[in-house]
């Protein structure tokens, strides 16, 4: 998780960890609901990746 970039890492760990909602997450960080779903896809793809052997 810590190989993420900062802006997926954040969302990950607010959603699973703090157990933030989209809507606390984006008005917590001031970016659009949209852009926290789009983020947290694109975190999960990453991890899921990186836990099957990628880099």
């Amino acid at each position: 998780m810590f190989r993420l970039p900062v802006k997926y890492r954040e969302v990950i760990f607010l959603f699973y960890y703090d157990e933030l909602s989209l809507q606390e997450i984006s008005e917590s960080l001031n970016i659009n609901i949209n852009t926290i779903k789009s983020r947290l896809t694109k975190a999960k793809s990453l991890l899921k990746y990186s836990l099957k052997g990628g880099k």
